[in-house]
């Protein structure tokens, strides 16, 4: 009989122990630990320019100078696209030697693919590549 009751008397303090362990890293990790989110450039009224959370930086998506579209070419609208990155990124206190992953949308990736790489590759720091990727949109 003794041997019953602690076997169970053993059950049941792993139980508590580990609830107990689970319950102190849940309240450590979501109410002590709450995350840190700051917000930049947020004239925008759909979303914010830039958004730090935990030290890692997003920047929204960028495009070519609007009132200059329907005029320059995609190798123009790429360096102005890269120039808006990297002043948000100094924004931010960062700069492109620390990009994780760049998103690249092209309207016709078959006609702008080659011109816009060629922008791409000497603004990229040869150093620090992040992943990349490139869709038609």
């Amino acid at each position: 009989m003794s041997s019953m009751k602690d076997g169970l008397s053993s059950f049941l303090f792993g139980i508590l122990g580990g609830f107990s362990s689970l319950g102190l890293y849940c309240l450590y990790k979501h109410v002590l630990k709450r995350s840190s989110i700051k917000r930049l450039k947020t004239e925008d009224p759909r979303s914010s320019a830039i958004v730090i959370h935990n030290g890692l930086v997003y920047i929204s998506g960028q495009v070519g100078e609007i009132s200059k579209l329907e005029e320059s070419d995609v190798t123009e609208q790429t360096k102005q696209t890269l120039k808006k990155i990297e002043n948000l990124l100094s924004a931010a206190g960062t700069d492109k030697s620390r990009i994780l992953e760049a998103r690249i949308w092209l309207k016709d990736i078959k006609a702008d693919f080659a011109s816009m790489n060629a922008v791409w590759n000497a603004w990229i720091d040869p150093n620090n590549k992040g992943a990349r990727y490139c869709v038609e949109s």
